[in-house]
């Protein structure tokens, strides 16, 4: 009965924890804009002003005091770069300044910027990533030069929480939040069947793939490179005439040498737990 009540008792690793504290803390933030945006036309100016600047005021003391450290405390600094957004956004819509989209994405970044530096908050790095890749999307959508900031960016962000990973042994599994658009733009450029471009896709990816095998960096980031290269590779061997033939024998294969590799990545994690 003893093993059956320990078994059955939850006990949720840490970032679960966290990670369920984030997304309740944005929800609610969320739920809190669609209020006071459907009885917008109800509100003051001193109101809509107001509203905001109080919750920043609020949210910055409660990560005062809880300190940074803590759960509570991350929620609340994450919650001031929410409201600082709140706030210039009330700010556009209350003067009507005709700003463009990626104007209003700029300074929010640049507000939240100075914030996650001095908190450390790895949630306000991601808004931070977010902000810049959406300053990025509305400045110039469309164009290859677009997706290689966008590549860069990712990549930027993969590669500092790798380095923190490395120094810490912290934090391994956030820089897949960096990994998945980084491995989208490859993908697309897989499938784009444009010059130069599908190869450059195909060779990022399998140098993301190498590198994340050979530094033992879980079977998580492998098996999204994996099956980035999968695809890629299916669509293209589709396009030739022969190929079709050939394609299921292909899938097949590459199934089972991604899922090899994947095994070693996890086998080796246990071992080395």
């Amino acid at each position: 009965m003893r093993k059956f009540l320990s078994f059955a008792k939850p006990c949720p690793p840490g970032w679960a924890v966290s990670l369920c504290g984030i997304t309740g803390a944005a929800l609610l933030l969320s739920a809190a804009v669609c209020f006071f945006a459907y009885n917008w036309a109800a509100l003051g100016l001193g109101l809509k002003f107001g509203l905001p600047l109080l919750g920043l005021l609020v949210c910055a003391w409660g990560a005062w005091t809880k300190g940074l450290a803590g759960g509570a405390g991350q929620v609340c600094s994450f919650a001031c770069g929410i409201f600082i957004g709140v706030f210039w956004a009330v700010y556009g819509q209350a003067f009507q300044t005709g700003s463009f989209e990626y104007e209003f994405f700029a300074v929010w970044a640049a507000c939240v910027l100075p914030l996650a530096v001095l908190s450390g908050n790895r949630w306000l790095w991601l808004l931070e990533f977010a902000l810049f890749s959406g300053y990025i999307g509305e400045y110039g959508p469309g164009s290859r030069l677009q997706e290689c900031l966008e590549l860069a960016l990712a990549l930027l962000f993969f590669a500092a929480f790798e380095a923190v990973w490395f120094k810490t042994k912290r934090m391994g599994w956030f820089s897949v939040f960096f990994l998945l658009p980084a491995l989208g733009v490859c993908l697309e450029w897989m499938c784009a069947r444009a010059g130069l471009w599908t190869p450059a896709g195909f060779g990022l990816a399998l140098g993301i793939g190498a590198y994340a095998y050979w530094a033992w960096r879980g079977a998580v980031q492998l098996g999204l490179c994996a099956l980035a290269l999968d695809i890629g590779l299916c669509i293209q061997f589709a396009e030739w005439r022969a190929g079709r033939w050939l394609l299921p024998f292909f899938v097949l294969g590459l199934t089972i040498v991604s899922a090899w590799g994947v095994y070693v990545l996890t086998r080796k994690g246990e071992h080395n737990g």
